[in-house]
């Protein structure tokens, strides 16, 4: 053990920690081009006051995996290297957990909430150098598990015996099963139209939808609002959704979309409602005001909206580029299909095709497009999409392999 780093841990006394009550600011998420603050332990002590440390953070950048966020952080120190990853087997519990840090206000009593990541290392160790072939044959051709398997066994408690043989269990169980699967595999006839389904599943705008629940049981929870679109930050369309609940006209530039999103939303009985998703309505707004931008025009845009609301979308929707503001295809998709699905919820889980094509910059085709992966059908009798389930499953035609005439 790296002495310059680590002590053995002591046990101390938790403080008695005071209850302050606060109201909560704004919440910062985890965002894939981002690195936020790390929550690091060590499997083995604490670190020092005077520790010289050097951290590095990977993160697996490949398509295929972009959602899964998986990242090693590794420490160096002058003697010795820890590593912790945040998947597999080996990634502590608290990995899988979200958790927040609170950085608290004391003149406003406001809290801002910043999502951070928990990784727990663990040494590296190398093998053991020697010219002894006997020593070659029994440790270098161990793993890590298995050397500590053989110390648990060895000179372990009864505790960690006991473990060590269940995990020996499991192992053959496993082994067990996966040759089963394989010979179960090995017998199933693929058709070419199964083939062209799996392909479907990785059409590149299914990457680009929010968090989405296909298998929940009502319509409300596909989509959660709160998850796209929490209370704290739609507090900032307060005062705006207010003046015109109070009967004040739209501006007259508004387009289609918004206003019968507002008339839906003045139809709700409970106030608290009507005037969330008035707030809702003016989110999808700006975001339609943000897609009808150029490039060249991105950088004085949105000076009418909330300070928070105009950074929010710069973050998710938008990069910089040799000091220019940019937006590419992949973050103008994710734009429209926010907002979508943003007006879904307004409007009851239906939209009128008609308000749709006038309001957004899109082609009946890629509408459709759009559309089905989102998971809303199209009503002939209505002229509209309707999102319900079952949820529309993504047509061959859609795929990308055969364009529709």
């Amino acid at each position: 053990m790296d002495s310059s780093l680590i002590e053995e841990t002591e046990t101390h006394i938790t403080p008695t920690i005071k209850k302050r009550k606060c109201l909560i600011g704004d919440v910062h998420l985890k965002q894939n081009a981002k690195a936020e603050p790390l929550l690091v332990s060590f499997s083995n002590g604490r670190v020092l006051d005077n520790a010289d440390l050097n951290g590095t953070l990977y993160q697996n950048i490949s398509t295929s995996k972009r959602r899964m966020r998986q990242r090693v952080f590794v420490v160096d120190t002058p003697k010795m290297r820890y590593a912790g990853k945040n998947f597999g087997l080996t990634a502590g519990t608290t990995s899988r957990e979200s958790v927040f840090i609170g950085v608290l206000d004391k003149n406003t009593g406001k809290m801002e909430l910043v999502e951070t990541s928990s990784f727990l290392l663990h040494p590296v160790l190398e093998d053991i150098k020697s010219t002894n072939h006997h020593l070659k044959d029994t440790v270098h051709s161990l793993t890590l598990d298995e050397k500590q398997e053989q110390v648990a066994t060895s000179f372990g408690t009864k505790k960690a015996k006991q473990y060590v043989n269940r995990r020996k269990q499991y192992q053959v169980n496993t082994e067990d099963m996966a040759l089963a699967i394989d010979q179960a595999a090995s017998a199933v006839d693929l058709k070419s139209e199964d083939l062209e389904q799996d392909g479907e599943e990785k059409d590149p705008l299914l990457s680009i939808l929010p968090e989405c629940d296909r298998d929940a049981s009502n319509i409300e929870d596909v989509y959660k609002l709160e998850v796209i679109a929490p209370d704290c930050f739609l507090c900032n369309f307060e005062k705006t959704a207010r003046h015109l609940l109070a009967g004040n006209d739209p501006d007259e530039n508004c387009s289609l979309l918004f206003r019968e999103l507002l008339a839906s939303a003045k139809l709700e009985e409970e106030e608290e409602k009507q005037l969330r998703l008035t707030c809702v309505a003016l989110y999808v707004e700006t975001l339609l005001k943000f897609l009808r931008l150029k490039d060249r025009e991105l950088k004085n845009a949105l000076q009418d909206c909330a300070a928070k609301v105009r950074r929010h979308i710069f973050h998710k929707y938008t990069e910089m580029i040799n000091q220019k503001r940019m937006r590419n295809r992949e973050a103008t998709d994710r734009a429209m299909v926010c907002l979508l699905i943003l007006a879904f919820i307004a409007n009851k889980y239906q939209l009128s095709v008609s308000a749709l094509l006038q309001s957004i910059n899109i082609t009946r085709d890629r509408l459709e497009v759009v559309m089905r992966v989102i998971g809303a059908s199209y009503m002939r009798y209505s002229n509209s999409y309707k999102l319900q389930l079952p949820l529309a499953k993504v047509a061959k035609q859609f795929s990308g392999k055969k364009q529709r005439k």
